[in-house]
């Protein structure tokens, strides 16, 4: 797992496929400084304390893939992405992730989406600060964070290609 290292929002180049046809929309270029991400997270964080446990804006949308912040004071649910990899950076603050395994209480929703309660059978991932992790499409996860642990994250959603 890389420490201590920003994801250049190129990689993106990297793992989308080549595409003959016009986009669909204007390409829209997304410069992003890890230290604003950081500080707009903290308030997401601050609301997700007072409410839910968790909370995420979509920042950009794109072709084939859309980017995020998301912060987390609670544990979530199991959930699969059928159709989407996530590419974690922790901009703040500490977890688990926890990948692969079955989802328990699984329902299945819209577009691949899948939830449930818990993972049974995980592989945990310790995240911390400047910390990256891709989550292929298709693969259970589910974020854990112990009492007292919270987590600022900045978050690339990638289409599979077809």
């Amino acid at each position: 797992m890389l420490r201590n290292t920003l994801l250049p929002l190129a990689v993106i180049a990297c793992v989308l496929p080549a595409q003959a046809q016009q986009p669909a929309e204007p390409v829209k270029t997304e410069v992003a400084n890890i230290a604003d991400l950081t500080q707009q997270a903290q308030g997401l964080l601050a609301k997700a304390r007072a409410e839910s446990g968790s909370e995420g804006i979509t920042l950009g949308l794109y072709n084939h893939h859309k980017t995020m912040l998301t912060a987390r004071a609670h544990s979530g649910g199991a959930e699969l992405h059928a159709h989407f990899a996530d590419f974690l950076l922790v901009l703040d603050g500490e977890g688990t992730e926890l990948i692969g395994g079955t989802i328990l209480n699984r329902t299945d929703g819209p577009d691949g989406e899948s939830k449930g309660t818990q993972l049974e059978g995980a592989v945990p991932h310790p995240l911390r600060k400047g910390d990256i992790l891709h989550i292929p499409a298709g693969t259970p996860h589910q974020a854990i964070e112990a009492p007292g642990q919270s987590i600022a994250l900045y978050v690339i959603k990638v289409q599979e290609s077809n």
